[in-house]
Formats: structure tokens, C-alpha cells, sequence
């Protein structure tokens, strides 16, 4: 299953690109779907490189109702393993699920592009991959990777266009004070 969501943020390329390598953890207050975002790692040995290793703990409401008793909402996080670039202005990133992890892969570029000079373009590009083989006979393996993967799209498309209004936010949210 392809990613792809393109949002334009109305703020400079420098703004939000480092509010969004740096300032994550504060923007998860603005993400209704989103408990907290932990930073676990950060590494910023190479020159022009920051790499995170984050965790984004879902929200309970992620859940159906109907499903909450059955889904160990322990698991509902995924780490973000993610390359920032400064010179390219991307970053690199690929999702590690609390559930699933050894057959749910997901991983894309997101890079940022300035669109005059008060906005940016923010341009999410990436691929979902379930390998269901061994759990479901192989009749309904494409049925029910769909629908594994229509579940998983939920949890992680919608993430990317609420991290753009998050962002946007924050940064109203900073410029207010300012």
C-alpha cells in the first residue's frame, strides 16, 4: 500500500523543518489521536544528520469501542526511526509497530520544499507491506492483508495529515507568543 500526502504549512522552510525534527514531543498536544510521543534516541554524530528513535504511544480513542477489551492498548505505539538531513531537507524515516513488528513494514521520505517565501510544502511519500504468509490460509491472504493493511493505513496515514495541523498549530501556538 502506497503513502502519499502533500500539505502545505504556512510558515518558512526553516520553521518547520526544525520544529518538526526537533519540537515533536511538544506537538503531540495538538494530536487528538496521539498520547504522547517520546523521544528514545537521538544521535548527532554526522555532521548535517540527526537521527530519532521516537515512540508515538496511540491515543485509547484509536481503538473501536467494541475492541478495547480484546487490544493490549500497551501495544498501540510504533517507533519512528527516522534520518533527518538539513542539507536535503528530509528525512528519512521508517515505522517499527508495537504490534506485528516482523510483518508490518512501513518506511518513505518526507521532504520539505518552500513554496514562496511564508510557506513550505511538506511532501510524505512511502510504503506499507504486510506479510501475512503462515497466518491465514493463502485463499484469503489477499483479503485479509487488505483489510490488515486498511487497519494499519488508518493508524499511520491519518497520523501524517494530523502532524501537519499539529504542526501548523504549534507553530501559531509559538508565533502568539513571540
Amino acid at each position: 500500500m502506497q503513502i502519499k500526502v502533500t500539505t502545505t504549512i504556512p510558515y518558512p522552510i526553516d520553521a518547520v523543518f526544525e520544529a518538526m525534527r526537533d519540537k515533536l514531543p511538544e506537538m503531540a498536544q495538538y494530536m487528538p489521536n496521539v498520547d504522547e510521543i517520546i523521544v528514545e534516541q537521538k544521535d548527532e554524530s554526522t555532521p548535517g544528520h540527526v537521527r530519532f528513535v521516537n515512540r508515538w504511544v496511540a491515543a485509547r480513542t484509536e481503538i473501536p469501542a467494541p475492541a478495547r477489551p480484546f487490544v493490549d492498548q500497551s501495544r498501540m505505539y510504533y517507533h519512528d526511526h527516522a534520518d533527518w538531513s538539513a542539507e536535503d531537507r528530509a528525512c528519512q524515516w521508517r515505522l517499527v509497530m508495537g504490534f506485528m513488528s516482523d510483518r508490518i513494514k512501513c518506511a518513505g521520505t518526507t521532504s520539505y520544499h518552500s513554496v514562496g517565501e511564508s510557506q513550505t510544502e511538506m511532501r510524505i511519500l512511502g510504503a506499507l507491506d504486510l506479510d501475512l504468509k503462515g497466518m491465514v490460509p493463502r485463499l484469503l491472504i489477499g483479503k485479509v492483508t487488505s483489510g490488515v493493511e486498511s487497519f494499519v493505513g488508518k493508524l499511520i496515514e491519518p497520523n501524517f495529515q494530523k502532524t501537519a495541523d499539529a504542526l501548523t498549530a504549534y507553530l501559531d501556538a509559538q508565533a502568539k507568543q513571540a
